[in-house]
């Protein structure tokens, strides 16, 4: 029924300023957009132009249009240091690792005094778990420009890949500080907090969700901190504000009727829920075992003990409903 606190790696090697709308409805009015931003400028000769596309392009996972418009840029200034930055990243979406590579060192070769591509090459490095190798380039990077978010954030992450808690905090900490709208370490600071049943997990959820209010996997995140750490009246009320956005994901749907059964003890609401996200997934088996669990609180073992063998019959190692057969007996 929970879900546990991990502590998420985020990387941002795709636009950091650009959320990702890659649904097809929404995806359909960014490509308007994109097309729009380039021809507006009446400029095929403006290299930032192009760029300004292809970061659009690329946040709407329209990768060949996002390679199309930065080799246009390229071929009016190849040294365009955020031309070859956005190259990286759609090399990354592509998973090309070597190309990643070229890319950052010939940009590090053009302009040596820029900490962002030695940045990236940190991040990558991290990536193919070359900690070491990692550390060394925000070294360089911190070397090269000490007001440098993106290099404590990475940091960070170094230090929390180790376990040392400690130092990932003092990092993380320092780059919400030198930049207080960059939420990646904003995230990470919740869920460490979270992860030590520290109430300040609360304050910087809620932090995070002022910087991206339009991040739903946040605002899920916090729900399933305030659900697990004994504050259901305001779980509930997240995902309230959630369904009113998104009301077939199963995910809010069953969590309330978690919260119905487990802190309310409230029957009839909690089978409402239940029954609902067994609409939106069919094959669920953890919402089909808490209807029967449902059922059990009520005293109507017949139907508890039908659902519990209903898993069973798909599933014969589902312990659950092995333990539920066991208690109500044969």
């Amino acid at each position: 029924m929970k879900k546990s606190f991990l502590l998420v790696i985020i990387f941002s090697f795709l636009i950091s300023c650009v959320t990702n709308t890659s649904d097809n409805k929404g995806g359909e009015e960014n490509r308007n957009e994109v097309k729009t931003s380039l021809d507006a400028t009446a400029d095929t000769m403006n290299a930032e132009a192009y760029i300004d596309r292809a970061r659009r392009s690329l946040a709407n996972e329209q990768i060949s249009s996002a390679m199309r418009d930065i080799n246009s840029a390229l071929s009016l200034d190849k040294k365009n240091i955020d031309a070859l930055l956005v190259l990286a990243d759609i090399y990354y979406a592509l998973g090309d690792d070597d190309n990643i590579l070229l890319t950052l060192n010939k940009a590090c070769e053009y302009a040596p005094l820029d900490s962002r591509p030695v940045v990236k090459l940190s991040e990558l490095s991290f990536l193919q778990g070359n900690a070491q190798l990692s550390n060394a380039y925000i070294d360089k990077a911190l070397e090269l420009d000490r007001y440098n978010p993106r290099a404590y954030f990475m940091r960070g992450m170094i230090a929390l890949a180790a376990n040392d808690t400690a130092n990932a905090m003092k990092n993380f900490m320092t780059s919400r500080m030198q930049q207080d709208d960059f939420i990646d370490p904003i995230i990470q600071i919740a869920h460490i907090y979270a992860a030590q049943g520290d109430t300040m997990a609360k304050v910087f959820y809620r932090e995070a969700i002022n910087v991206a209010p339009e991040d739903y996997s946040m605002q899920y995140d916090y729900a399933m901190y305030l659900q697990d750490n004994g504050y259901p009246e305001e779980a509930m009320a997240c995902y309230d504000r959630l369904l009113e956005t998104m009301p077939d994901v199963y995910d809010f749907v069953y969590n309330k009727g978690y919260i119905y059964f487990v802190y309310y003890g409230d029957n009839k609401k909690a089978m409402e829920c239940f029954d609902k996200a067994l609409e939106i997934n069919p094959a669920s088996e953890n919402a089909l075992f808490n209807k029967g669990r449902v059922f059990e609180e009520m005293g109507d073992y017949i139907n508890a003990k039908s659902i519990y063998l209903q898993i069973l019959r798909k599933n014969p190692d589902y312990q659950l409903a092995i333990d539920a057969i066991n208690r109500l007996g044969e």
